[in-house]
C-alpha cells in the first residue's frame, strides 16, 4: 500500500456560498451600504485617511442611516469600500459572507468544508444498517476515525458575487400539500417573489475555478490496521476506497449525488409552483454532468446543502415519504420540507454544486511550475537541483535527508501551531484578550491561510474591539456622573428615572447628599406628572439605602408637600 496525493480542480457549478459565520455577517447601515443597484461594504480605515469626517460617519453607522451615509460619501463610495458588488435584490437582512484567508482576503473553500460533504457520501455508501457515525467510520477517540485518511486541502477561489435566494416550501390548501415561496414568517404562496424572506449569500460564481489536492493515506490505514487497538469497521471497503485510484472515490459521490439529485427532481415535480420549473430544468442539466467514468465527481456541499445531503441521504427512498413532525410548532408539517434556491442569472437553480477533478500529469506538472516562481529564490534552486540529480545515488540521499528534515521542520511547526492555537483559546476563554491576540498572530504567522486561526482571531478581535467599546461607555457615563445633580437629572420624566439616576449619581459619582441636593431633587420631582409624583414614594428604596435615617424621613417628608 501506498500514499496517493492528487492536485485537483474545484470548479463551481451552482452558486456556492461556504459561510465566514453569523458573527461575521455584513449588517445593512453598520457594514455595507445600497445604493443604485450596488453595494458597497465600507472600509472605515480608508475612510479615516481620505478626509470624510469620521465622526459623523461612525454616528451614521450607529443609527444604520443608509441614505445619510451615502449622502456623506457622495462619489467616493467605491472608492472608500473593501467590495463593491451588484445588489441582486433589495435587502434589509444581514449578508451571509464568504469564508475569507486572513492576509489575502481571498474567497477559501476550506478542506474541512469539502471533506464534511465527503463524508456524507462515504457514509452512504459504508454503512449497511447501521445510523451511527462511530459505527461506520471509527472512533477518534482510538485513532480508527477513517477520514484521518483523506487528507483535502483548502481551495482558494478569485472573487465573489452575491446571490439572492428563497425558500422553497411546501403549503397545505384543502388537505392537500402544494409547492410554494416562503414571503413570511407564516406566508407561503404558488407565486414567485424575490424580495420578502429571502436572503443575499455572498458566492462564488458558476464557473470559477481553483486548485487543491486530496492525499489518499493509504500506507498508515495498513499500520492501522496491523497494529491499531481498535477495530476498524468496514475495513475492506475502506481498505479498497484509499488503494483504488481517485476515480474509485469520484464514482462514490456520483453515485450518492446521482440518486439525491434523482429523488430531488421527483420532489420538484410532485409539488410545482410558480418557476419551479427552473429547478427542475437545473436538476437535469446537474445530472448531465455526471460521468459514468468517474472522471470526475459532482458534489453539493456548504450552505444551502439541505438535510438529505447533510446526513448521507440514506434515510429515504422517496423525499415525499419523510413522515410529519409529530409536537412542536411544526405539529402535523411534513418533515424536511424547505429547500434553499439560488436566484443566478435570472434562472432558479439548486445552490452549492462544484465539480472535482483529478489533474492530468502536463496540469499538475504546470500547477506546480506556477507555485515553484512564488516560491524565494533559495527553495527554486534547491527543488531544481534535486530535480537535476534525482537519478543519481547521491541525490537520493539528498532526498531522503532533505524529506526528513522536511517532516521533521513540519511537525515542529504543527505543534507549535496547536500550542499557540489552544493558547490563544484558553486566553480567549479567560478574557486575557491582549494575550490572546498576540498568540493567535503567532500561530497564523506559522499557517497564514487556514481557517481556524484566522477564525479564532477574527473573534479575539471583535471582543477587543468591544471591550474598547464597554470602556469609552464607562468613561461616558462616569464623566457625566460628575456633573452636578441637577445637570444629570434634567432629562428624568418619570419618578423610577428619577430616583434611579439620583441613587446612581451618589453611589458611582461618589458624591454626598446635603440640602442643596434635595432641594434639586424636589425641584425636578415637582415637574413631574400627576400619576409619575404618586408613584415617587415607592421608586425610593435604593436611593433611601445611600441616605441616613434621618436624610430619608426629611426626604420623605419632603416629598408628601409635592
Amino acid at each position: 500500500m501506498e500514499d496517493k496525493r492528487y492536485p485537483i480542480e474545484l470548479e463551481v457549478i451552482t452558486p456556492l456560498s461556504v459561510g465566514a459565520g453569523n458573527d461575521n455577517e455584513w449588517i445593512k447601515g453598520l457594514d455595507f451600504v445600497q445604493k443604485d443597484d450596488k453595494l458597497y461594504v465600507i472600509d472605515m480605515q480608508k475612510a479615516a485617511t481620505s478626509g470624510v469626517d469620521v465622526e459623523v460617519l461612525t454616528q451614521l453607522f450607529l443609527k444604520s442611516d443608509n441614505t445619510g451615509i451615502s449622502r456623506l460619501l457622495g462619489n467616493k463610495m467605491e472608492e472608500l469600500s473593501r467590495y463593491v458588488f451588484d445588489l441582486p435584490a433589495q435587502t434589509d437582512n444581514n449578508i451571509k459572507t464568504f469564508l475569507r484567508t486572513q492576509f489575502f482576503d481571498k474567497p477559501v473553500v476550506v478542506g474541512s468544508s469539502i471533506k464534511g460533504s465527503v463524508r456524507s457520501a462515504l457514509f452512504n455508501y459504508l454503512r449497511t444498517n447501521e445510523v451511527k457515525n462511530e459505527e461506520v467510520f471509527g472512533s477518534m477517540k482510538d485513532g480508527t476515525d477513517f477520514m484521518r485518511f483523506i487528507r483535502i486541502g483548502d481551495v482558494e477561489m478569485p472573487s465573489t458575487i452575491l446571490v439572492n435566494t428563497k425558500l422553497f416550501n411546501l403549503r397545505k390548501e384543502d388537505e392537500e400539500w402544494l409547492g410554494g415561496w416562503k414571503h413570511q414568517m407564516n406566508k407561503t404562496t404558488g407565486s414567485y417573489n424575490p424580495m420578502g424572506f429571502n436572503t443575499l449569500y455572498e458566492c462564488v460564481a458558476p464557473g470559477n475555478k481553483g486548485l487543491g489536492n486530496i492525499s489518499l493515506a493509504a500506507n498508515a490505514f495498513s499500520l492501522l490496521e496491523r497494529f491499531g487497538q481498535g477495530k476498524t469497521p468496514y475495513a475492506g471497503k475502506k481498505r479498497e476506497l484509499l488503494n483504488e485510484p481517485i476515480r474509485h472515490l469520484f464514482q462514490i459521490i456520483n453515485d450518492v449525488t446521482k440518486e439525491y439529485l434523482q429523488k430531488e427532481r421527483a420532489f420538484f415535480e410532485k409539488y410545482s409552483a410558480e418557476r419551479s420549473d427552473e429547478v427542475l430544468d437545473n436538476i437535469d442539466a446537474l445530472l448531465t454532468m455526471i460521468p459514468a467514468d468517474g472522471s470526475c465527481c459532482l458534489l453539493k456541499m456548504s450552505a444551502g446543502v439541505g438535510f438529505h445531503s447533510i446526513t448521507g441521504d440514506w434515510q429515504f427512498d422517496d423525499y415525499d415519504k419523510t413522515q410529519f413532525w409529530k409536537d412542536g410548532r411544526n405539529a402535523g408539517k411534513k418533515r424536511y420540507k424547505s429547500r434553499k434556491i439560488a436566484d443566478y442569472n435570472h434562472r432558479l437553480q439548486l445552490m452549492g454544486f462544484v465539480r472535482l477533478r483529478a489533474l492530468t500529469q502536463n496540469e499538475a506538472s504546470e500547477r506546480e511550475q506556477s507555485l515553484l516562481t512564488q516560491h524565494d529564490q533559495q527553495g527554486e534552486h534547491l527543488l531544481k537541483m534535486m530535480r537535476d540529480h534525482e537519478t543519481a545515488v547521491q541525490q537520493k540521499r539528498c532526498e531522503q535527508l532533505a524529506r526528513q528534515q522536511a517532516r521533521e521542520e513540519e511537525e515542529r511547526k504543527e505543534r507549535g501551531y496547536a500550542t499557540l492555537l489552544q493558547q490563544a483559546r484558553d486566553a480567549y476563554l479567560n478574557d486575557r484578550l491582549d494575550e490572546a491576540k498576540k498568540k493567535s498572530e503567532e500561530a497564523i504567522a506559522l499557517y497564514p491561510e487556514r481557517a481556524e486561526a484566522n477564525q479564532l482571531q477574527a473573534d479575539i478581535l471583535k471582543s477587543i474591539a468591544n471591550a474598547n467599546f464597554q470602556k469609552e461607555e464607562q468613561a461616558k457615563n462616569l464623566q457625566k456622573l460628575s456633573l452636578p445633580l441637577a445637570d444629570v437629572i434634567t432629562n428624568c420624566i418619570s419618578a423610577g428615572n428619577l430616583a434611579g439616576t439620583t441613587a446612581k449619581w451618589l453611589k458611582d459619582g461618589g458624591h454626598t447628599w446635603g440640602e442643596q441636593e434635595i432641594r434639586v431633587f424636589l425641584d425636578k420631582a415637582k415637574q413631574l406628572s400627576v400619576r409619575e409624583k404618586k408613584n415617587l414614594k415607592s421608586k425610593l428604596p435604593q436611593l433611601k439605602k445611600l441616605l441616613s435615617d434621618e436624610q430619608a424621613n426629611l426626604l420623605l417628608k419632603e416629598i408628601e408637600t409635592i
